[in-house]
């Protein structure tokens, strides 16, 4: 309709109502792609949290297995010059010599594992290590300072150490005269029985699972004691 040769026209534009809708949506797709963001972010940080940790036990069995591995026979002597071997297995607990070690590179490395209960009623293990370079092992006594320290694992169920091997040097020499047989022992003493074990189990526990690592050793040790003994056994 016209007026005055003037043309009425009407200004299109938000109401207050439709302002108050369209904030609403807006306000509704926001926070539903802050918690989806949210939620896809925390289960990121989860998994890669998860792979980080499953890197690292995998990174440690493998170094522990190389350790074990690496395991060779040293002769060390009491105050009597009585030769024996450098290695003291327990359950819990293992004392040696490996070509294999963690922290010294090209050199031996005097070792130690063990399993230590924490607070939270489960076993730490930890590894402790030092250079050959650095000390000379001759004595059954001898002291030894450890200058390197790491946790394998933390909270196991358990992790037990088992060997296979001779009750004794001795033993072994006359195995054929007394029909005595290798045996699966808890606890092994290279300086008391004068010889190394020939086979040895490494077994770690965890929320219902269970890892060995078996290893095979040197099964004529005795021939290094040949020298202290003047034969050749």
């Amino acid at each position: 309709m016209h007026k005055g040769g003037n043309v009425y026209k009407r200004n299109h534009g938000f109401t207050l109502i439709e302002l108050m809708i369209s904030l609403t949506i807006l306000t509704m797709l926001l926070f539903t792609g802050s918690y989806v963001y949210i939620m896809l972010s925390s289960r990121w940080d989860k998994q890669l949290g998860s792979f980080s940790d499953n890197a690292l036990i995998a990174k440690n069995i493998e170094a522990t297995q190389r350790v074990l591995e690496g395991i060779h026979a040293l002769v060390v002597v009491d105050n009597k010059k009585t030769p024996s071997f450098f290695f003291i297995g327990h359950s819990d607990s293992l004392l040696a010599i490996t070509h294999s070690g963690i922290f010294s590179g090209d050199f031996p490395e005097i070792f130690r594992i063990t399993s230590v209960p924490n607070t939270n009623g489960k076993f730490d293990l930890i590894y402790q290590a030092v250079s050959i370079e650095n000390i000379l092992l001759v004595k059954t006594d001898q002291e030894i300072r450890f200058d390197h320290q790491l946790t394998l694992f933390t909270n196991l169920d358990s992790a037990t150490f088992n060997y296979l091997g001779w009750s004794s040097y001795k033993v072994k020499s006359f195995r054929y005269t007394t029909g005595d047989k290798l045996q699966w022992r808890n606890r092994y003493s290279g300086i008391d029985s004068q010889i190394m074990p020939e086979q040895l189990t490494f077994t770690i526990k965890k929320s219902g699972l269970s890892l060995s690592i078996p290893v095979e050793l040197d099964n004529n040790t005795e021939r290094w004691l040949s020298p202290y003994f003047g034969t050749d056994e």
